[in-house]
């Protein structure tokens, strides 16, 4: 089973994409703290780099906003391509040692913007990496807005395939799938309804395997109604998969990190932890004698199996249920906004898993008391950390968010996920808003093997982790 697996990685490898990078880390972008601060380096007077997890802007009635696209060689980008549009979302993609390297990450955002002449304004950054010179590129992916009555917000987010299969073929379909799925997933956490829209962005060396990644887009698409555009391949002769994606609500935006209050609660949309168990069957594949290894801890093949297919389901299946929910909790457009009948703030989990706490707390300035730390594969989790296989045992799949409630919203809101089959659980609440601060009652070691995870929450968000 090995032995036919690595071959099949060593042909991943050949186009460009590693496959396994996030076995460890479950993630294939550069790390967020990393992310953010390099891009708050880059300094020019044309630019403004404000790295959020999603852009929105107004919606107005009957007018769609109109996507530019521009792809570039990262190292030596032509200037003749650029645009004189004021918004665009990035997606870069890196080499591994710029990924990992604060410093010279932001000497090299800083290099490719410094051919650029016209002012832009760039909120949502996602950046990939690659072992492959060659591989790298950067897209932006410019928005211009049209005049008209405003009618509501239109959401932006871009997403890459962060997390892979290397067990499916490179041409399949669950690879696009799951990066079509990741640029929707902020979109619904935002309550949007209606409007959307997809602009995949991939890449492949050859126009046979090009040809396959089009049919399975065209699937995906046609199976869940949604509108596409297609752009064409980047054109670098290395495969990749991403997109930007676009949509509507006609109600106000649950982000009031500002109006967050004393006594608020917070609620997880699903249990964190799902992702060690998919690490760990990818473990299993590497090399057969993890699976005697793991059993001997009481962790069986079916199981993990079992996880495999669940956790590849929920990241290729839009959750458009949640947008739906979130929706019916925010007042309408230009409507006051009621603390004991709206959502307040939600901010996405997923593979943060308990990370994504700490933003939150930075976001509201707050201090946050944790109580309760709901994982749904508690003893693979625990095993995973144990034998340092994963740096974030609370990572988690498409669907685990935080969302903001009064205590009295709070049971209606867990009841309408609940009848949409996720596991909300309340986790905590928030504490005095006078800085950044996360209090737990659960020991967290037993989830989280990196140690410089949990320094961060003090040494790069500010936030304080007490335990």
């Amino acid at each position: 089973m090995s032995e036919s697996f690595w071959k099949q990685v060593e042909e991943y490898q050949q186009l460009g994409f590693d496959p396994l990078r996030w076995i460890p880390t479950c993630s294939n972008e550069v790390d967020y703290y990393v992310l953010q601060h390099s891009l708050k380096e880059v300094k020019r007077s044309n630019l403004k780099l404000t790295p959020t997890w999603f852009d929105s802007f107004h919606y107005a009635d009957g007018k769609v906003p109109e996507l530019t696209r521009r792809v570039y060689n990262f190292e030596n980008p032509s200037i003749e391509k650029e645009v004189e549009i004021k918004r665009a979302l990035s997606m870069f993609r890196v080499h591994n040692v710029l990924g990992h390297d604060q410093a010279l990450l932001s000497e090299a955002v800083q290099k490719f913007f410094d051919n650029f002449h016209s002012k832009v304004y760039v909120k949502k950054n996602t950046m990939a990496m690659t072992a492959l010179h060659k591989a790298q590129f950067a897209l932006l992916d410019y928005i211009e807005l049209h005049r008209g009555d405003k009618v509501g917000y239109t959401s932006a987010n871009n997403a890459i395939t962060q997390i892979t299969d290397p067990t499916q073929r490179p041409e399949s379909e669950i690879h696009s799938n799951i990066a079509m799925t990741a640029g929707m997933e902020n979109l619904n956490l935002l309550g949007c309804t209606s409007g959307f829209k997809l602009f995949p962005a991939y890449d492949a060396p050859t126009e046979q395997m090009l040809d396959k990644i089009r049919i399975n887009l065209d699937t995906f698409t046609s199976r869940y109604n949604i509108a596409m555009e297609d752009y064409s391949s980047l054109k670098i002769g290395y495969l990749f998969f991403g997109t930007t994606a676009l949509a509507n609500t006609v109600k106000e935006l649950p982000t009031r990190y500002d109006q967050v209050e004393e006594g608020m609660q917070i609620i997880i949309s699903n249990k964190m932890g799902t992702m060690p168990a998919l690490s760990l069957y990818m473990l299993t594949q590497m090399d057969n004698n993890n699976i005697t290894k793991f059993e001997q801890n009481g962790i069986s093949m079916d199981v993990l199996s079992a996880a495999k297919d669940e956790i590849i389901k929920g990241l290729s299946e839009p959750h458009f249920s949640l947008g739906k929910i979130i929706s019916k909790y925010c007042p309408d457009f230009g409507m006051e906004y009621d603390k004991h009948n709206h959502i307040t703030a939600v901010y996405p989990a997923v593979t943060d898993g308990f990370f994504a706490i700490g933003k939150l707390a930075e976001l509201t300035n707050s201090n946050i008391v944790i109580n309760e730390l709901p994982i749904k594969y508690e003893e693979i989790c625990r095993f995973a950390t144990r034998e340092l296989l994963v740096e974030n045992a609370t990572a988690s799949s498409n669907g685990c968010h935080l969302i903001v409630t009064t205590s009295d919203l709070a049971s209606l809101v867990i009841d309408d996920l609940r009848k949409h089959n996720f596991e909300p659980t309340i986790i905590g609440s928030f504490a005095k808003r006078e800085r950044p601060m996360v209090t737990t009652e659960k020991e967290l070691t037993p989830f989280v093997a990196s140690k410089s995870k949990l320094a961060r929450l003090n040494s790069l968000t500010q936030a304080e982790l007490q335990q």
